[in-house]
């Protein structure tokens, strides 16, 4: 790959609102015409992040926008090049009289509840925030309260659940979600597993180097869900199973599953890799960031594939 291209991934998404298609780019062109200046865009997120609409375009019914995000007043570390001591104190150093050192960007595509999202340090659930608090203060809000913005699964991989069962599943399971009190489970899996969670609970007790929230959220439970005798098992064990695997597909579904692998009675593997409508790209690079330019052509040419792939969601 040239120096001046790297490797993004693209994600198909989906605007919902009261579990309805949600027509998030009509909402965002409105508060484009309201906010028509970078400066009117900015909006201060929490913790100093400011995030704005860096560039923003309508084309072929089509709407295209590049946030980017900066924190005012942070400075930059430096070094010292062919340093002669043995160690070189690093340095900060202030952005030019009248700029902002930029830290992140993320780029959307939209066609009506459709979305594209790609992340290059502005994370999706930010840039949802992000939008939500705009269309506030552009006086929208009551237009487009309480949208979320879900993955949008492999229609095809989903059938292959429900003509062919399912086998096994194996989950990579946050163990912090998992070790919880029982009251504190929320989700259908956390509380499926929940000996499993009460032994892990009781074994992290014993650590008390373990016992701080940020050290169980590093940790990572690997279970495999398996039939016993495949399609001879009891159908009660069969429909559990593959209750489990749905819910696991189900992206509406709050769950502690940081990756699955499904595999059917005919022995298909199903990844979340491969369940999740996105793709890879190559992209030109701009400085420390991509050209915006380069990622929305990508977007149109991925857009165009599922559209003729006849995978977009209704």
């Amino acid at each position: 790959m040239p120096a001046d291209q790297t490797t993004k991934t693209v994600y198909y998404l989906r605007a919902r609102r009261d579990d309805q298609p949600f027509d998030l780019q009509s909402i965002a062109k409105k508060a484009r015409k309201k906010k028509s200046t970078c400066d009117a865009t900015e909006i201060e997120l929490g913790g100093g992040d400011v995030v704005r609409i860096q560039h923003f375009s309508n084309s072929n019914g089509r709407t295209l926008m590049h946030l980017t995000r900066y924190v005012p007043g942070v400075q930059a570390s430096t070094l010292q090049p062919k340093a002669t001591t043995a160690e070189d104190d690093e340095g900060a150093q202030p952005p030019p009289r009248g700029k902002e050192f930029k830290d992140g960007d993320c780029f959307l595509f939209l066609k009506d509840h459709h979305v594209l999202y790609c992340g290059h340090g502005i994370s999706k659930s930010k840039a949802s925030l992000y939008l939500s608090l705009l269309f506030r203060e552009a006086d929208l809000h009551d237009d487009s309260s309480g949208f979320d913005l879900v993955p949008a699964s492999n229609l095809d991989k989903l059938q292959l659940i429900q003509d062919h069962g399912v086998k096994s599943i194996q989950l990579a399971v946050s163990a912090f979600d998992l070790s919880l009190p029982k009251a504190r489970r929320t989700s259908w899996i956390a509380k499926s597993l929940g000996s499993l969670g009460d032994e892990l609970g009781a074994l992290v007790g014993k650590d008390q180097s373990l016992t701080k929230q940020k050290a169980l959220e590093d940790l990572i439970v690997n279970v495999e869900v398996k039939l016993d005798g495949n399609t001879r098992a009891i159908q009660s064990s069969q429909d559990f199973i593959e209750d489990l695997a749905e819910t696991v597909l189900d992206e509406d579904t709050e769950t502690p599953v940081s990756e699955f692998t499904i595999i059917t009675q005919k022995n298909e593997r199903i990844t979340s890799g491969e369940i999740r409508l996105q793709t890879g790209v190559k992209v030109e690079t701009k400085d420390n960031s991509v050209s915006h330019t380069s990622v929305w052509g990508e977007m149109g040419t991925y857009f165009d594939q599922i559209t003729q792939g006849n995978l977009l969601e209704q």
